[in-house]
């Protein structure tokens, strides 16, 4: 009976660790998941201001160079 006991016991403290090691890595990855969701709404906020300022320049760029 003791014996079943202690090695529940440490099955326990084996599956405790692993859910603390399970929780910190999930805390990193949302940090990191979240710095992309800033990073990837910085990178649409400046293509979206690059097309309205070059708007009127879209024609020009279709062209080719006048060397050519």
């Amino acid at each position: 009976m003791t014996e079943s006991l202690e090695e529940l016991q440490v099955k326990v403290a084996f599956l405790e660790d692993a859910v603390a090691k399970l929780s910190d890595e999930f805390y990193l990855q949302s940090k990191q998941l979240q710095a992309l969701r800033q990073q990837h709404a910085a990178l649409v906020d400046k293509v979206r201001n690059t097309q309205n300022s070059d708007s009127g320049q879209g024609e020009v760029l279709d062209e080719p160079p006048p060397h050519y």
